[in-house]
């Protein structure tokens, strides 16, 4: 082969082996339900209605995401309703990274959360809530 065609052969598989990520930002879940994103499925349609400020990472290869939003802890919300409760050890590190994302999510054995953890969506999902702080973190390792 000559050289230039072995050149875009590397060239080829480099460029299949990214992932193109997205990130989203929404002031309200209104605002989200606006853009199609619950529509869509980028945002789970379950969050309470109070979501504000939600940021999402997604990467469209692999169909995996990172999410964070608020919400109001008055509003009763009850994510055991959508979710079942986990231990903070059992869901896996999400391979998504932005700053935004706790260093303590999942736990590890070197921090304690100061959240709540579930599994969501026959377990392709997780959650973790902290029922009194008013913030969210989900993940799914589809």
């Amino acid at each position: 082969m000559k050289p230039s065609v072995n050149i875009l052969i590397v060239l080829l598989f480099a460029i299949s082996a990214c992932s193109e990520v997205v990130d989203s930002e929404y002031s309200t879940l209104v605002v989200a339900k606006q853009e199609k994103a619950i529509a869509t499925g980028l945002v789970p349609d379950w969050l309470p209605e109070s979501t504000r400020q939600i940021k999402v990472a997604y990467d469209i290869s692999s169909n995996e995401k990172i999410l964070t939003f608020q919400y109001k802890t008055n509003e009763g919300w009850n994510p055991m309703k959508m979710c079942e409760t986990v231990d903070p050890y059992y869901p896996p590190k999400p391979k998504l990274k932005r700053v935004w994302w706790p260093e303590d999510i999942p736990a590890t054995k070197d921090s304690n959360s100061r959240h709540s953890f579930f599994t969501c969506e026959d377990g392709d999902s997780f959650l973790a809530a902290h029922p009194k702080g008013g913030e969210a973190f989900y993940w799914n390792t589809k």
